[in-house]
């Protein structure tokens, strides 16, 4: 595969999906809810998507493609991209600058490349498997923070509903134990802000593959390390850097799930 041709043609293509969607925030958004009332997406999001399924359609027909609004293509291919045509649709409603296109590229069920694309920061994060990973162009890596109470940490919670929030246990939990904890609503830049050091780890449940692929990729590309767990009814993903990923996962599982 010539994964840096594939990412070529991924930032070009990000580039006229970021328009697309500076421009939807210039008029009137249809906003529809998903799984509940507070679960958003809107005719922004579904555009953006259908924008990238029609690249790689055009440029990789034989390749197979997983989204968040669309589910699985199966075309029978090794090659499988997949995309998050908006991740944190309810901050690009509000005008909210912390959203991001997130694209990872798969083969065999290992991922290979990776981009998250931030239109608002006017950020582009990127990784190719073993040759690093990069912010606009400079190579970046994950902080060297050591120590639980000299770190700062990011969360994130599911949009609104009747459900009990699992994850308020564990946020209470470590508020007192770091110098501080950030909620973007970007899983993908969360875990990109690892990659670059601007956070020192992070912690999420139940992710789904479209919002971690590119953005775990890229940390693991910058030297952090990256745990997936099943925990009874729920996942959680734990990201960090070397030194912190395993503290942060014995810290937080010190409370006993339910």
């Amino acid at each position: 595969m010539n994964a840096k041709q594939m990412m070529n043609d991924l930032e070009e293509w990000m580039k006229q999906v970021a328009d697309l969607q500076r421009n939807g925030r210039q008029r009137q958004l249809d906003i529809l809810a998903k799984e509940h009332e507070m679960d958003f997406v809107t005719d922004v999001d579904m555009a953006s998507e259908e924008m990238l399924i029609t690249f790689i359609g055009e440029k990789y027909p034989g390749h197979s493609i997983l989204t968040e609004e669309r589910g699985f293509i199966d075309k029978g291919s090794d090659y499988l991209w997949v995309i998050d045509p908006i991740d944190g649709t309810t901050n690009y409603i509000h005008g909210f600058p912390m959203s991001s296109i997130s694209v990872g590229l798969r083969y065999k069920g290992l991922t290979q490349a990776g981009m998250v694309h931030a239109p608002w920061l006017a950020m582009t994060f990127k990784a190719i498997r073993g040759q690093g990973a990069y912010l606009n162009g400079e190579r970046i890596q994950v902080s060297r923070t050591d120590q639980l109470q000299h770190s700062l940490l990011g969360t994130g919670f599911p949009a609104g509903g009747n459900l009990p929030i699992v994850n308020l246990a564990y946020f209470e939990k470590m508020l007192g134990k770091v110098s501080g904890i950030r909620r973007t609503g970007s899983a993908a830049l969360d875990l990109c802000f690892v990659a670059a050091s601007f956070l020192d780890g992070y912690w999420e449940f139940d992710l789904k593959e479209w919002d971690m692929c590119a953005g775990a990729f890229i940390a693991e590309e910058a030297g952090g390390k990256v745990l997936q767990l099943d925990m009874s009814r729920h996942s959680l993903l734990i990201c960090g850097n070397p030194f912190l990923t395993d503290i942060l996962h014995d810290h937080l599982l010190e409370h006993n799930y339910k």
